[in-house]
């Protein structure tokens, strides 16, 4: 992690110890720094001697100071292309230098020529210009505060505040994030405090700020035609690409397996890439003893059973199961606040995740692999085609895809107004038949707001003008989707990864999220992903003969939150608890729905047999409540909750 202040104009020098040192707040590492006229450089050294440390300074190349964070996929292609030596995995100091350099030799090219996962500050002291740069799709969070008299950037929002910026809440953020709404990718959780879109570059000058999105989704190419079983091969060997790249100077990877498909294709792809012999750990979340078995409708809630077959048929899988059942939704909270310096609603959801990296640290294990990307390129539903083979008059596949659209008995005439006609109306039209009809708005119910906060502090306004909380189903098409996913969610669930990078000093990777992938699988044509009736094509057809054909076809999709009803349930009375202390914060009181959160817990349902709202209301819109409600609380110095 690095930070630096600039100075836009001569002035007071800045104190580079105290950045480095909020930088390695609880961390296993060193702090390291250097001041210089004009600026403050920091950097956290993981794992490093504090001898050594003394003696870190910024990477200078030609005008350049360098600070890097992150990885490159394709490091060695790109300094042989610049005439310099491959950085070693992990060395920033070296890919510091050939960012730099790439910098100097290709200019504004160079975030469109580098692949990986990264972010990176560059000090011109010569041209007085702070340039900030993040990769596209996933990158390492990075902060900035730019005061009229100097500049503070950081890859934790910490060391901003380290460096005397109020530590004051955002509010709009807030409540756009309890609304499910992320679109505003350059506003912060914190007043005066912004952030960097993905796929972008911040220049900062004595005279302002400029932010430059580089990286466009609409932009890619549609691929030229091909036979799918070209594609088919072409997606292969860039999936193995990708994984040989996650995999790059890992010593003992682990593995997060579910039974779905997008984590079957990394597992087997890691084995192929793996020494032969050597096995793979694999990390799975299970429900706990006092599940229902109760599923929702096209879902299945237990991943045991499916792993077990997989590891059957590839016995160097190692599975190791966890139920969490001696805990809750909120594991290390506080920790994830200050490694995060935000609460994005998806904490909610990823309380189960603590214990896997927590035994895959203690297992040894030095890098955790993903495949949390996949839905966005190889397993793909496909569903935008409906409307496409409509327009197209492509009436067999048309007919063959509503035929055997997954979880769905509705008559062939009501699939054809559903997924096919009802996607061509306006925006308008198309939020108004769903309110002459009564389709609630899940996003609604699962956000603990009160609906008049709402209102009155402009964040329904905001999610409407967004197309959110309520986005289309299915969507226009492929790249529509690709849009809205990334507007909504990729941003955010980086700063996640972060946070959990931090806490458990582990890196992780998601093969699926390889950039050449993504790209390549942008431009595949709509049968790639629904074809023969068949959603999800191109990762049922790359894992033919490779997992058990149960998985393979299967049309169910994991419940990642099955158990909600006990898991809860155990806490109903801390949480009352937690309620009654919150809803005597006034502002707390004033923007969350204490009222209608406390009904739900006294009025705590026996089973798990309930309906959508409440559901909803008990499992997505209390954790909610409770975390946000807990972050404000954290970042204000209360200790209610």
């Amino acid at each position: 992690m690095f930070a630096v202040e600039w100075l836009r104009y001569p002035g007071a020098l800045p104190d580079a110890a105290r950045l480095a040192a909020s930088l390695a707040a609880g961390q296993r590492g060193s702090p390291a720094s250097e001041p210089t006229a004009r600026a403050a450089f920091a950097a956290f050294l993981p794992q490093t001697d504090p001898r050594r440390a003394r003696s870190w300074k910024p990477t200078r190349v030609g005008p350049l100071a360098v600070l890097f964070h992150g990885h490159l996929d394709n490091t060695a292609d790109a300094a042989r292309a610049l005439g310099l030596p491959a950085p070693a995995c992990g060395d920033n100091q070296a890919l510091a230098a050939l960012y730099g350099q790439a910098l100097l030799t290709w200019g504004e090219d160079t975030d469109l020529r580098l692949i990986g996962e990264y972010a990176a500050a560059t000090l011109d002291e010569t041209r007085s210009r702070l340039r900030l740069a993040r990769s596209p799709l996933r990158a390492p969070p990075l902060h900035y505060h730019a005061a009229p008299g100097r500049v503070i950037a950081a890859t934790a929002v910490r060391a901003i505040f380290a460096g005397g910026v109020g530590q004051r809440l955002n509010e709009s953020r807030l409540a756009d994030m309890a609304l499910f709404n992320a679109s505003d990718e350059q506003r912060g959780w914190f007043e005066e405090v912004s952030r960097v879109p993905l796929g972008s570059v911040v220049l900062l000058t004595p005279d302002g700020e400029d932010t430059r999105r580089y990286y466009d989704i609409d932009a890619l190419p549609m691929l030229d035609r091909a036979a799918p079983q070209d594609y088919l091969a072409q997606a292969q060997a860039l999936l193995a690409e990708g994984t040989r790249a996650a995999l790059a100077g890992s010593k003992r990877p682990a593995l997060m397996l579910s039974g779905g498909l997008d984590s079957a294709l990394v597992a087997v792809n890691t084995l192929d890439a793996l020494p032969a012999a050597e096995p793979l750990n694999a990390y799975t979340f299970v429900v706990e003893p006092g599940w229902s078995g109760r599923s929702l409708t096209g879902q299945y809630g237990d991943e045991r059973p499916r792993v077990e077959a997989l590891c059957a048929m590839h016995p160097r899988i190692r599975p190791h199961f966890h139920d969490n059942a001696e805990r809750g939704y909120d594991p290390r909270l506080d920790q994830l606040f200050m490694a995060i310096g935000g609460a994005q609603q998806g904490l909610a959801n990823l309380g189960v995740y603590h214990r896997l990296w927590e035994a895959a640290r203690e297992d040894g294990c030095d890098r955790v692999l993903l495949g949390e990307f996949g839905n966005a390129t190889l397993s793909a539903s496909g569903d935008w085609a409906f409307r496409e083979y409509l327009l197209q008059g492509r009436w067999h596949e048309l007919y063959l895809a509503l035929r055997d659209a997954p979880a769905d008995n509705r008559p062939l005439w009501r699939k054809l107004a559903s997924l096919a006609l009802l996607p061509l109306l306006p925006d308008p039209l198309w939020r108004w038949q769903r309110r002459l009809r009564g389709i609630p708005d899940i996003y609604l119910e699962a956000s603990p707001l009160r609906r008049d906060y709402a209102e009155a502090s402009g964040a329904l306004a905001r999610s409407r003008a967004a197309g959110l909380p309520d986005p289309r189903h299915p969507v226009r098409d492929r790249r529509a989707l690709l849009r809205e996913v990334h507007a909504n969610a990729w941003g955010e669930f980086s700063d996640i990864y972060s946070g959990f990078e931090q806490v458990y000093g582990i890196a992780q990777r998601d093969p699926t999220a390889y950039r050449p992938l993504f790209e390549f699988c942008a431009g595949l044509p709509s049968t790639m992903f629904l074809r023969g009736g068949q959603q999800r094509w191109l990762a049922r057809a790359l894992l033919r003969g490779r997992i058990p054909e149960d998985q393979r076809l299967s049309a169910l999709r994991g419940s990642h939150n099955a158990d909600w009803h006990s898991r809860l349930s155990r806490q109903r009375g801390a949480m009352l608890e937690q309620l009654e202390r919150l809803k005597e914060v006034p502002r707390l009181a004033a923007m969350f729905d204490f009222e209608r959160l406390r009904h739900a817990l006294e009025n705590w349902p026996e089973t798990d047999a309930v309906g959508d709202a409440e559901r909803l209301a008990i499992s997505a819109a209390l954790p909610r409540a409770l975390i946000m409600a807990r972050f404000v609380n954290y970042v204000e110095g209360r200790n209610e909750g």
